[in-house]
């Protein structure tokens, strides 16, 4: 009985190693990997087959959040592989060799399209086995590297507080952002992630402060992000604007200098960085800007300048800790080149819109008296055809031989009773008229 137990022990754990044999291995998959767009990268993924079990395929997915797979790569030993969609020409086996029990991916000219979950799947069989399939699965992370960090400020003169958000747009993953004040780490009241209509990841960070015009300060926002090879930074200083220049466009010269209806923009440059971000004024001689001037935060347009528009032109910078002026003086000459005549502040596109509209007048006016031409063609065609009212001519059905040997014989007989009384002109085959001597009782 205790034999018949340890046969029966043997023979199931011999089961038990045929079915663990038909399993047919193992999948491992390396690890997540991140890489810079426009380069190579390799997803690892390596295998196993127990016992007598040969290798049927190797494929790859990509793995969508809703859990579609998406082709990349299929392999089968003895064959070419193929690669499908995007992926097709980018996407190679590392090595193809089932000795080497590696099913790795390459991926080439990486894309941002590109990022997402990989799943490498195995399959197996032969030898009596039962088709056997492993399958791991490996995060790709496509980096993007973000634009360099931004801060904008936005104050309430009414609470004198001040917001600053630091932004680094179009990134994968999103950049890290951190602020320091005057060196020393403070802690951001609203961090978050935007997801840009392409997919990009916008990093936004925002801290608020009171403002003291007592008080200077320097803020710092740092930006870091794998596709970095360093961390990038941008500040601000709470502080009095500084006017450093007014620049005119275009820029006058001894052999260029500004004539009358030239379009000139003066551009006034504070020092960078300064918060709360200024405001201007600008003045024209001390007094009121040209008629034609128009004024868009640190700029000033003058169109189609005037000579009476030359003069010093003042800019005040201020905000809440103070203000500075800057100043230019510009000269208007006479024109020397044939210009057509002011145009008193009106836009380009106005004039090129007033020649359209005088063209397509012109087109219509043409239009309208090549139709009436046409009607009166028909008109006149018209009334030299009969009307339907005139009674109808009577068509004689008398043979025109005979009519016109009859007409000949009334002339020869006329002819001879009175040679000058009658002279015949034939006019054509057939056709003959008679015209008749003045009658001398009616010419006396």
């Amino acid at each position: 009985m205790q034999r018949l137990l340890e046969l029966w022990i043997l023979g199931l754990l011999a089961v038990t190693a045929v079915r663990a044999q038909s399993a047919g291995g193992s999948v491992n998959g390396g690890p997540d990997v991140q890489q810079s767009i426009g380069r190579t990268v390799t997803l690892s993924c390596t295998y196993s087959l127990s016992g007598s079990a040969a290798l049927r395929e190797i494929k790859w997915y990509r793995v969508s959040d809703a859990g579609d797979r998406e082709p990349v790569l299929f392999y089968y030993p003895g064959e070419v592989a193929y690669t499908y969609g995007l992926y097709r020409n980018r996407a190679s086996l590392v090595n193809t060799d089932s000795a080497a029990q590696e099913a790795s991916l390459r991926l080439s000219n990486l894309q941002f399209s590109d990022n997402g979950t990989y799943e490498c799947l195995v399959g197996a069989g032969g030898g009596g086995l039962q088709p056997w399939e492993g399958s791991a699965e490996i995060n790709l992370v496509a980096l993007v590297a973000p634009n360099d960090p931004v801060i904008t400020d936005d104050y309430n003169s009414a609470s004198r507080n001040l917001t600053l958000t630091c932004t680094a747009y179009t990134g994968n993953p999103a950049a890290y952002l951190t602020w320091t004040r005057d060196g020393a780490a403070i802690t951001t009241d609203v961090a978050e992630n935007i997801t840009s209509w392409r997919g990009y990841l916008d990093a936004q960070s925002r801290i608020s402060v009171t403002v003291s015009s007592a008080q200077s300060s320097t803020f710092q926002c740092t930006a870091r992000h794998p596709a970095f090879s360093a961390p990038q930074r941008a500040s601000v200083t709470l502080r009095s604007p500084s006017v450093s220049t007014i620049t005119v466009n275009p820029s006058p010269t001894l052999e260029q200098p500004l004539q009358e209806l030239d379009d000139v923009i003066l551009t006034c440059t504070t020092q960078e960085g300064t918060v709360p971000a200024p405001t201007y004024e600008w003045r024209h001689d001390g007094g009121a800007l040209p008629a034609s001037a128009q004024q868009y935060r640190n700029e000033l347009k003058l169109f189609s300048a005037q000579i009476e528009d030359s003069g010093t032109y003042t800019c005040t910078a201020s905000n809440t800790f103070g203000s500075d002026t800057g100043e230019t003086t510009i000269v208007i000459g006479e024109r020397t080149d044939n210009m057509p005549e002011a145009q008193t502040g009106a836009p380009v596109g106005s004039v090129v819109g007033g020649v359209v509209a005088a063209l397509a007048f012109l087109v219509l006016v043409a239009i309208v008296a090549f139709a009436w031409w046409r009607s009166k063609e028909r008109g006149d065609y018209h009334t030299t055809e009969q009307s339907p009212e005139e009674p109808a001519a009577v068509v004689s059905t008398e043979p025109e031989e005979e009519k016109d040997e009859e007409k000949l014989n009334l002339m020869e007989e006329k002819k001879e009773a009175d040679p000058e009384e009658v002279k015949v002109e034939t006019q054509g085959e057939g056709h003959a008229e008679v015209a008749k001597k003045p009658d001398p009782d009616q010419t006396a």
